[in-house]
Parts: C-alpha cells; sequence; structure tokens
C-alpha cells in the first residue's frame, strides 16, 4: 500500500508531466495559428480553430503516452473524444476567467492567471473524465 507521501510524489510527478506537455502543446497551437493565418491566409477564427484542433490530438497523444502512460491499446477514438470535449470545456471556462479578470486587471495579467486555472481544469478533467 502506498502512503500519502508517495501517492502525492506520484501526483505531482503527472501535474509536472502535464504541465511539460502544455507547453509543448502551447508552442506548437502557436505555431499553427501563425502558419494558418498568415502563411494560408486563413481568418482568425478558422486559424484558431485549425491551431486548437492540432493541439488537442497532439496533446491527448502525449498525454496519453507520457503523462498518464496508456498503452496504445488503451487509447480509443472515444477516449479522444472525451479529450476534445474535456478541452473545449475548459477552453471556455479559462475565456470566461479571462473576460471577468480582464474587468480588474490588465488582459496579459488575465491571461497569466487564467493559465494556472487552464492547469487544473485541464489536468482533473483529463484525470476524472479520459484517463481513469
Amino acid at each position: 500500500m502506498l502512503r500519502k507521501s508517495q501517492i502525492l510524489k506520484k501526483e505531482l510527478l503527472k501535474v509536472g508531466k502535464f504541465s511539460l506537455v502544455g507547453v509543448v502543446n502551447t508552442v506548437v497551437d502557436y505555431i499553427i495559428f501563425l502558419c494558418a493565418f498568415y502563411l494560408l491566409s486563413l481568418s482568425i477564427a478558422l486559424a484558431n480553430l485549425l491551431a486548437f484542433l492540432f493541439a488537442v490530438c497532439l496533446s491527448y497523444y502525449l498525454n496519453s503516452k507520457f503523462t498518464f502512460s496508456e498503452s496504445s491499446s488503451d487509447r480509443s477514438l472515444t477516449k479522444l473524444l472525451r479529450f476534445i470535449l474535456a478541452s473545449a470545456t475548459a477552453f471556455v471556462l479559462v475565456t470566461i476567467v479571462i473576460y471577468i479578470l480582464s474587468d480588474y486587471m490588465p488582459v496579459y495579467l488575465a491571461k497569466i492567471l487564467a493559465a494556472g486555472v487552464s492547469l487544473v481544469v485541464n489536468y482533473s478533467l483529463a484525470k476524472l473524465l479520459v484517463f481513469r
């Protein structure tokens, strides 16, 4: 039986891995958005949607393999769709947080604080709904 300290350490390691995947994912999302907007001349909305969808798929793959250590037989279309739904839910919640906080502080600070909310919401939804 694992002690509480071992469980906490294991969970913190997962959060760290999840955060690292998030950083990689954010960079990829940003690059795809810029390429789609500037090189393909897509609208902001379409460029952002394309970047979001690609980033969600990459995030699912990396998190299932690296963060939550699932085998390829554990990955399924159903889990991917749940992950996309969870990510979209988190995206909406974080956007709301940015709008609310931006009434009280500069947007760039609201975006930074929302990143913390995003980490908690995305990790919780991924753990509870997708990689259970």
